[in-house]
Formats: C-alpha cells, sequence, structure tokens
C-alpha cells in the first residue's frame, strides 16, 4: 500500500466518524480474552522403534510439550503459547479495521511489514520495520508476561478463583461447542481450527481458567479506584479537549484525481499533475461556495451544486486530533465561524455550532433475552424460514410469558431480577438480575439504545423488543430503572483510573522478561 493511499485510508476513517484511534486499540483490546491412538507392528524393533516415534511426533505431543517460553522460570509450553499468538492473530484478522492495514492472511507473516496505517491503530511508535510475525510474537510475550505477574500476585494477595470466574469459563466453553457445531466440527477439531495443531481441550481450559483470575485480578484492582468530585473537575479542565464533543457542519470538496485503468486492466494511480489539478478544482469550488454561504445560503443546498462536493452534519464530534479537529477545538472558536480548511489536498468547508462535554445522563437497566437458537437450522434449507419463524413465535410467546409473571409477582424490580437471573439467555447479565448499569449511548445494538434513550424514558418502564443482529436475533423483556451519572464524569473516571491502573501494571512487569526457547519452533 502506498504512502499516499495509506493517508487517505486514514483521512477516510476520520471523515467517516470512525472513533479516536486509543478507543479502536482499546475497543480492539478489549474485542482480546480466550485447549494417540499408537498403531505401529512388530516386523523389527527398529521399525517400531521408528513408527512409534513418527506417530508420536504427528500426534504432536512433542511438540505441544516442548517448552517455548519462559518467563521468570514459568514454563510454558508450545500449545500455552500458540493460544496467545493465535488469538493475537485471529484479532488482527477479524478486525473491521484490517483492511487498513495491509495485512494479507494468504501470505508468510514473517514476509509482511507493518505499513504506517497498522502501526498508528496498533499504537507502535517505533519507527524500525517490523514484521508481522514479529509483532504476534512481541504480543505474545507481553501477554505471558502479565499473566505470570497477575497471578503470582493474586495469590499473593489472596486473590482465588470463584464461582463468578467459573461462570465465564462455562460461557467461553458453551460459545466454543456453540461455534463448533455451527461449522460442523468436534470441539477438538475447532480448538485446532483456532488455535493451532498443538491444541487441546485441558490446555485450552486450563490457559483459560488463568486468564480469566488474571483479569479479574486487574478489574479488582482497577475498579478499587476512587475519586471525588473535585478531582474529576480538575481532570477535565486540564484536559478539556479529551472529553468535549462538537456540532458543526462541513462541505467535503474532494482534492485527488481519480484513478483509472490502462489497456490491460491494471490500476493507474493519478499523477501528481493531476492531484494538483484537482486540488485547484477544490479549492476553488470551497472559496466559492464560502461567499455563497456568507451570502445567507445554507451549507446543504450549496452542496447540491458541486459534483465533487458533500455535506455532512456533526453533533458531538470527538477530538480525533486531525486538521479537522485542530480548527473544531481551537479555544478561540466561536458559534458561527466559517473557514476553509485542507486536509491531504481534499478542502473542507468548516461551519462550526457549539462545543461543550457530553452532559446526557447514562442510564441503568435491566432485562432478559430470550434468544434464538438457530444452531440445529440450514439455512439452505427450503423450510428454514417456516422453521425460523416457528423459533420466533416460540420465544416470542416466552418472553410474553415472562412478562406477564414479572407483571402477576407485583411488577417491582427486584421481582424482575429474580426472573432475569431464572431466564434470561444474556450470560453477560443473567447472573446480577439482567442489570447493564451506567449505559452510554451507541454502547447496545439500536433497538435496544433507541428504547432506553427515549426522551419519556421513565423508571419503571417496561416492554418486548426484538433485536436481530450480526450475533444474536431474540426477544429483549425490556425494564427501564432510571438514569445514572453524566456520561462527561464516567469519561474522566476512566481516563484518570486508567493512567493509575497502567502505572500499577507497568510497574509490576517492569523488569520482567520473557525468553523463548527451543519449543518456539513448534508456535504459529
Amino acid at each position: 500500500m502506498s504512502a499516499s493511499r495509506e493517508k487517505k485510508n486514514r483521512q477516510d476513517l476520520a471523515a467517516s466518524g470512525i472513533p479516536d484511534i486509543k478507543d479502536i486499540r482499546a475497543a480492539e483490546e478489549r474485542k482480546q480474552q480466550r485447549r494417540s491412538n499408537w498403531l505401529y507392528g512388530s516386523i523389527a524393533v527398529i521399525f517400531v522403534l521408528v513408527a512409534a516415534a513418527l506417530l508420536v511426533w504427528n500426534s504432536n505431543i512433542i511438540q505441544r510439550g516442548s517448552t517455548a517460553i519462559t518467563v521468570d522460570g514459568e514454563k510454558y509450553s508450545a500449545a500455552e503459547v500458540s493460544y496467545f499468538y493465535r488469538s493475537a492473530y485471529n484479532s488482527l484478522t477479524n478486525s473491521q479495521y484490517a483492511s487498513y492495514m495491509g495485512l494479507d492472511p494468504s501470505k508468510p507473516l514473517n514476509q509482511q511489514t507493518l505499513n504506517d496505517t497498522a502501526k498508528m491503530m496498533l499504537g507502535i511508535t517505533s519507527q524500525e520495520e517490523m514484521t508481522y510475525q514479529q509483532y504476534l510474537m512481541d504480543s505474545t510475550k507481553k501477554s505471558l508476561v502479565e499473566l505470570t505477574v497477575m497471578l503470582r500476585n493474586a495469590e499473593k494477595d489472596g486473590f482465588t478463583f470463584t464461582e463468578e470466574m467459573q461462570a465465564d469459563v462455562d460461557a467461553t466453553l458453551k460459545s466454543l461447542d456453540e461455534g463448533a457445531k455451527q461449522n460442523g466440527m468436534s470441539s477438538g477439531a475447532y480448538l485446532k481450527a483456532l488455535f493451532g495443531p498443538n491444541m487441546t481441550s485441558g490446555t485450552f481450559e486450563k490457559i483459560l481458567k488463568d486468564s480469566v483470575l488474571a483479569t479479574y485480578y486487574m478489574m479488582n484492582y482497577r475498579d478499587g479506584l476512587t475519586y471525588s468530585d473535585e478531582q474529576i473537575e480538575e481532570y477535565y479542565q486540564a484536559h478539556k479537549s479529551n472529553f468535549d464533543v462538537v456540532a458543526y457542519d462541513y462541505i467535503y470538496f474532494k482534492g485527488t484525481a481519480p484513478s483509472t485503468t490502462d489497456a490491460d486492466g491494471k490500476n493507474v494511480p493519478p499523477t501528481e499533475e493531476e492531484n494538483k489539478a484537482a486540488a485547484e478544482k477544490a479549492q476553488a469550488a470551497a472559496e466559492e461556495a464560502l461567499a455563497r454561504f456568507r451570502n445567507g445560503e445554507s451549507l446543504e443546498d450549496i452542496a447540491k451544486d458541486y459534483e465533487i462536493g458533500s455535506y455532512f452534519s456533526q453533533t458531538d464530534a470527538s477530538n480525533y486530533g486531525d486538521t479537522m479537529s485542530s480548527w473544531l477545538f481551537d479555544d478561540a472558536r466561536k458559534s458561527g465561524d466559517a473557514e476553509i480548511v485542507e486536509s491531504n489536498g481534499s478542502r473542507y468547508l468548516m461551519l462550526f455550532h457549539s462545543r461543550g462535554r457530553n452532559e446526557y445522563e447514562t442510564v441503568n437497566v435491566r432485562h432478559i433475552l430470550c434468544k434464538l437458537d438457530t444452531t440445529g437450522l440450514d439455512k439452505e434449507a427450503e423450510d428454514y424460514q417456516t422453521k425460523l419463524a416457528a423459533l420466533k413465535d416460540e420465544q416470542k410467546a416466552k418472553a410474553d410469558q415472562v412478562l406477564q409473571e414479572w407483571k402477576d409477582g407485583g411488577a417491582t424490580e427486584e421481582a424482575f431480577a429474580k426472573l432475569a437471573e431464572q431466564y434470561s439467555d444474556d450470560g453477560g447479565s443473567n447472573t446480577n438480575g439482567g442489570l447493564y448499569s451506567q449505559v452510554s449511548k451507541g454502547r447496545m445494538v439500536p433497538a435496544f439504545n433507541d428504547w432506553i434513550f427515549d426522551a419519556n424514558r421513565k423508571a419503571g418502564d417496561s416492554d418486548i423488543l426484538y433485536v436481530e443482529s450480526g450475533n444474536y436475533s431474540g426477544y429483549h423483556v425490556m425494564y427501564f430503572s432510571g438514569y445514572d451519572a453524566p456520561y462527561w464524569t464516567l469519561q474522566v473516571k476512566d481516563a484518570i483510573s486508567q493512567e493509575d491502573f497502567t502505572k500499577w501494571h507497568d510497574e509490576l512487569v517492569k523488569d520482567v522478561t520473557a525468553t523463548e526457547n527451543g519449543g518456539i519452533k513448534y508456535v504459529g
């Protein structure tokens, strides 16, 4: 991918309103969590020995048991290391931003280097060339160092494995089985497809339990951090541009020339002269549009007259650190300010409206999910739609029954919580009364989000919603608990606690290193 194309990618990311790269990483880091038959003849002793050796080798017993990495005396087998290596790899390749990173899964990873966009997204500041193989191995080592250190500190602090942690493990194992069924594979084969040929169910479950314990230990530390209202306000005042949002309109005037196709059908990028001409055209159009705006026309109407112009309106845009953001978040900016901003050759006619922090209140909501289990349905079968409709009717009837049972039982929040623990298919909330607290806008799927943030919503409201998404389909029996803290305060608390957590974490792992051993050649 060329440097100009990478710049265009980053421009497209920002112009599309994609979240801050830190959120993508955070978001992308939150999205990184979750294991022979011997046959030989007896023709001759030497043949038997060779046959046995080959069979042992082909069963991967030697490979998966070989020590691949050692962390402060703690040995990790090739299978255990592969868990983290493949987790990092799967996270990369399944990311919605993978196309921007230039990673080609069909090519050897040690022959592909990270482009600038990939480094930006992954938080890599080094200017040195790095292959994807190196990146994944570095990520794996960091994960193993963290795991080792956190498990030892958890043991020292008397932090032990709980029923709640086991519930998370069980939920992951259940999801694994469901994934295997959906792909027509056994759980063991599915594990190997995900984490490599060395993985076994026993290894997977062990490393999963260790990972869950380490994660809970870190969460417990961070959740225990508290801050006063004065500390929150002080931090906000010192970092306003990180939390404020702006409302603005703009017209985007494309300032780069299109690529063409040669006689052989190959893509031909525009020349410098062509791009220069396109940029000049964009500048002229932007200047003309600015004059029209100052004469009283709206940006939305003006944009309709330009083939290279597109109108956009933003109500709560964050600071992305780009050229547009620099103009928008300038402390001198006033409502009604209009100006042309240049970025990567294109022109943006900007109209500023307002800036402030996200004052809206987050919400607390309980729900009971009646999920459609479609694992037994064949999408290619003629009766698929009929069976799917029957499943929907079945789960809708269950949702109606649950809602009625709640109403007949006094219609209290406590009663709803008990029913959630009894009936809900949502593993993320069915152990705590179906509660999601301090929910912010956009966190839930659209239908769920729209219901809880309805302007007329009030405590005690209930309803049944149908949700169909890429992850699941089902009916939600809803109960609105009420409003909670303003969103901006949660943002600030999260930022402060992240800083304090990072200091604590980095201090614990700073002198611990991971050493490669002979078994490392079986990882990947």
